[in-house]
């Protein structure tokens, strides 16, 4: 099975947070703070395993990184 990627990504243009599947040209959801964003994506990416978070900060650099394996 694929293992799906997502990032957590500030958007300065729009002042927000998004998540975002690596690919898409646009995100699955936005919020208006990373705390909100991170817990989404931690959950979505619980619910479909293979899957991996990665967390950016305001500046664009890789901040952390979760792998989801196996299944829930």
């Amino acid at each position: 099975m694929e293992r799906k990627v997502y990032e957590i990504l500030y958007n300065d243009e729009k002042d927000h947070w998004e998540l975002k599947r690596q690919g898409a040209d646009k995100p699955t959801r936005t919020f208006d703070n990373k705390e909100d964003t991170y817990q989404y994506g931690r959950g979505l990416c619980d619910e479909n395993r293979p899957s991996e978070l990665i967390i950016h900060n305001m500046d664009g650099e890789v901040e952390d990184k979760s792998m989801y394996n196996g299944t829930s």
